[in-house]
């Protein structure tokens, strides 16, 4: 006779047959079989992070890192829902996730029964795909079909491109007795990706190879990525010029990285546009960007990337090519062109030198601020780390500098919101033994102050937080400050006394409130690897704003 819940047991190992590295659990009563199933298959694999919202986003950070999917579970109501805001995150940053959920009996959802929701579908919309498991088993059928949705959900999770899953698993009482031992010989299928390369159509190597001005946009990617190889070939095509930002980890003295501040200071801007557009990679951060190719006539362009729907940021797409993006580069390089024609990468690189050199003059006599603040820190982290970037203000501020070739990048660009940066953070010190550097607003570290609640938080953290007092982002942005209700409800600047909320979780503490205390902290604060270091610096907001909008040309 089967088991009731020997799709428990199974569920746990079918997943570890399939490689799972890392399972992120968040305490409950109702996920205690899948706990106990998991745990005593991945032993010290297993993370506990007590907040669901913060272990999701922790999951987020090790799975983007890794490459592979990695488990979160939760028990039932709203714990499901705090799940959300990183699944959705996961979803438009393409990394692999598999939140599995416990749920009550179906005979019981809207019945005013404890801890009880509909979490069916619940994360319709931002996940690839929803899977509900039976309630019991009964059958070899039920079994094998629970077989089936665990190696589906897996393949999913994993195949290009990448994403969250879910699994809802609705568990009868008992929940406390002894599992059984997993099913023996389970059947593990594979689903491998095949497709190495592929092959232009004649119309879009006739556009090509006709086209005089072109414009490569590469958005978010992963270091790993086969990208960048291909672009140091394409570049020595003088059509080309390249925008890739800090976060596209693709790195070049030809490429231009900060567009914000080209487009800000640059006056000759009509030679800089293109005839022919190419877009690929995720998200962009420069505003400046998008306005100047959305406001500007009719070009060609095309979309490179593996989604459904027809993603025309720049208002401008005409033809959508779902490849991957290294396979369409790595084509495209068989039909550059080394003659002498119009030499389009020069007048951007003409363009890129010149506003560098004003922001380099900018930097030299502005007052500590936090452009100052991010300036020193692109110059003092040590080569080899790992940088993650938060959102609102940092990580605008870091598109004005030139990209390191010996740092790594990365931002929560998918949804880019402030809730979750520290808690990424987390998860990606965790993935690696490099040291990963946070560099957050004092907002975003307070909103997600319980990704510190970790008996697990890794050593190799450094914090960098901004404290301007509030949301400074909003100061750089024409318009909200002159809303009556600013200061209260829309800088929002938090009571929290920061340093004793470090030192309560026993992170290592320091401050600055200038450049000779920031300069003089960092040579400690980088080299602690007893434990994770927290280094607050204390910025005015109005400065900031200002030196924000000089280096942008606004005064």
């Amino acid at each position: 006779m089967i088991h009731s819940k020997q799709h428990i047991a199974d569920i746990a190992e079918i997943l570890f047959q399939k490689g799972i590295a890392n399972v992120i659990i968040s305490p409950g009563s109702r996920n205690a079989p899948i706990i106990e199933a998991f745990y005593r298959i991945f032993r010290e694999k297993c993370i506990s992070v007590i907040d669901e919202r913060s272990a999701a986003y922790v999951g987020l950070g090790i799975a983007r890192t890794k490459q592979l999917p990695v488990v979160l579970i939760c028990t039932s109501g709203s714990a499901v829902l705090n799940y959300a805001p990183a699944l959705a995150e996961a979803y438009y940053q393409h990394v692999p996730l598999i939140a599995i959920t416990a749920d009550r009996p179906s005979e019981w959802i809207d019945q005013l029964d404890n801890q009880t929701i509909k979490q069916e579908n619940i994360y319709s919309g931002f996940i690839k795909a929803n899977y509900n498991l039976p309630q019991e088993i009964s059958t070899e059928n039920n079994l094998w079909h629970v077989h089936r949705i665990v190696n589906e959900a897996f393949n999913t999770a994993a195949a290009f491109p990448q994403g969250p899953v879910h699994i809802n698993v609705p568990l009868n009482e008992p929940l406390y007795l002894p599992l059984p031992a997993s099913t023996k010989d389970l059947r593990i299928v594979d689903s491998p990706e095949l497709i190495t390369h592929i092959e232009l159509p004649n119309n879009i190597i006739s556009e090509w190879k006709a086209a005089k001005k072109i414009l490569i946009i590469h958005g978010q990617d992963i270091p790993q990525s086969l990208v960048a190889s291909y672009f140091e070939k394409l570049l020595n095509d003088k059509r080309i010029c390249i925008i890739a930002e800090n976060i596209s980890n693709v790195k070049s003295s030809r490429i231009i990285e900060n567009p914000d501040i080209v487009f800000s200071n640059y006056k000759e801007k009509d030679e800089l546009k293109p005839d022919l557009i190419i877009v690929s990679g995720l998200q962009v951060v420069s505003k400046q960007l998008k306005e100047f190719l959305r406001n500007t006539d009719k070009i060609r362009c095309w979309r490179i990337g593996p989604e459904s729907n027809i993603i025309d940021t720049y208002q401008q797409v005409n033809i959508i090519l779902k490849h991957r993006s290294e396979l369409f580069y790595k084509e495209l390089v068989t039909y550059i062109s080394e003659e002498n024609g119009y030499n389009f990468q020069s007048k951007w690189i003409e363009a890129k030198n010149y506003v560098n050199k004003k922001r380099d003059a900018i930097l030299t006599s502005i007052s500590f601020s936090d452009l100052k603040v991010m300036d020193i820190v692109l110059q003092t982290i040590p080569a080899g780390s790992v940088l993650e970037i938060g959102n609102s203000s940092p990580i605008r501020y870091s598109q004005f500098f030139s990209s390191r070739n010996d740092l790594i990048y990365y931002s929560n660009r998918g949804v880019s919101g402030i809730d979750g940066c520290l808690s990424t953070a987390v998860g990606t010190a965790m993935a690696t033994n490099k040291l990963v550097v946070a560099v957050l607003g004092d907002m975003s570290f307070v909103y997600d102050s319980n990704a510190l609640w970790n008996r697990e938080f890794p050593s190799n953290l450094r914090i960098i937080i901004i404290n301007n007092k509030g949301g400074g982002i909003f100061s750089l942005i024409d318009g909200p400050k002159q809303n009556l209700s600013f200061d209260q409800y829309v800088n929002a600047y938090h009571p929290a006394n920061i340093k004793k909320l470090i030192e309560g979780f026993g992170l290592k503490y320091y401050s600055a409130s200038n450049e000779d205390e920031f300069n003089n902290s960092c040579n400690d604060f980088y080299k602690t690897n007893i434990v994770a270091s927290v280094l607050e610096v204390y910025t005015s907001s109005e400065l900031s704003s200002l030196t924000f909008k000089k280096i942008l040309g606004k005064n």
